[in-house]
C-alpha cells in the first residue's frame, strides 16, 4: 500500500442511533486518534429532517409486507448536508445487498480524505436512495438490526491504516488479507508451552529462511482455512495475463 498523506481523515456517519458510537470513539487506538485529531468522526442523525413533530423517518411499504421502510426525504436531506461538509468523500450505503467488505476497500478509502457511511434500520431503505450513493457494501451474508456495527467496523478498518493511528505502521504490511493471503502464524515466549514448541526456524536467526518459511506458512494457512481466497488470486492472475 502506498504511503498515505498525514492529514486528518474524516468519517461522516448518518445514523438514527448516534449514541451507540460513544464508547467506541472514546476507546483504544481509534479513541486516541480521534482525541489527537488524526481521525474526525461526524455523526448525523437524519431524524432532525423529518417533516412531522414526531420525527417520523419510516413508513409502511408499498405493496404490503412486514416491517417499515426508511423514508427517502429525511435521509436524502441528511445525506445532502453531509455532502456539503465532505464534498470529496464517497458515499457508502451499508446494506446486506451490497458487495462484501474487503481489505482492498479499506485501503482504497484510506487513500482519500474521508468517507460517508449510511446506516440503515427497520426493514431497509427506500430503494431510490441507491441513485444517490457511490457504493453499497455488506459486512457479510447475514443481517444486523442496523448499520451502526458495520460503520464501526469500517471506521476501524480504514482508520487504522491512516498515519498516526497504529504505533508500529510496519505491522500493517504483513497482516491477513494483504496481498490476498492470510497472515503466517505468530509465536512469542515461552518457547515451550505444555509441550507445544515454537518452530525451530524462528529461532535460527536466518532472516532469509524465516521469510521463506513465513511465506509458505501463509500459503498453507490460506489453503487450509480460506481456500476461496486462493481461487480469487487465481482469477485475478488469469485476468492480468
Amino acid at each position: 500500500m502506498a504511503e498515505l498523506p498525514s492529514a486528518s481523515f474524516r468519517f461522516d456517519v448518518l445514523s438514527l442511533l448516534p449514541e451507540t458510537f460513544g464508547g467506541f470513539l472514546a476507546a483504544g487506538l481509534i479513541g486516541k486518534a480521534v482525541a489527537a485529531g488524526v481521525l474526525e468522526v461526524a455523526l448525523h442523525n437524519w431524524r432532525v429532517h423529518a417533516s412531522d413533530r414526531h420525527g417520523t423517518v419510516d413508513d409502511a411499504p408499498f405493496g404490503g409486507g412486514a416491517g417499515m421502510v426508511l423514508k427517502l426525504a429525511p435521509l436524502l436531506a441528511g445525506l445532502r448536508q453531509a455532502r456539503e461538509l465532505a464534498p470529496d468523500s464517497p458515499v457508502v450505503l451499508l446494506t446486506p445487498a451490497g458487495r462484501p467488505m474487503r481489505q482492498a476497500c479499506a485501503e482504497r478509502w484510506a487513500r482519500g480524505r474521508g468517507v460517508i457511511l449510511i446506516c440503515g434500520r427497520y426493514e431497509g431503505f427506500d430503494a431510490r436512495i441507491e441513485a444517490h450513493v457511490d457504493e453499497q457494501v455488506s459486512m457479510g451474508d447475514y443481517v444486523l438490526n442496523g448499520g451502526e456495527v458495520a460503520a464501526m467496523a469500517i471506521i476501524e478498518a480504514v482508520g487504522r491504516l491512516r498515519p498516526g493511528v497504529i504505533g508500529n505502521a510496519a505491522s500493517l504490511h504483513s497482516e491477513s488479507h494483504r496481498g490476498g493471503l492470510l497472515e503466517y502464524p505468530q509465536y512469542t515466549r515461552p518457547q515451550d508451552f505444555e509441550g507445544q514448541l515454537v518452530p525451530d526456524i524462528l529461532l535460527s536467526g536466518d532472516h532469509a529462511k524465516v521469510a521463506a518459511w513465513r511465506h509458505q506458512e501463509a500459503l498453507d494457512r490460506t489453503r487450509r482455512l480460506r481456500p476461496d481466497l486462493l481461487d480469487e488470486l487465481d482469477v485475478a492472475a488469469a485476468a492480468e495475463d
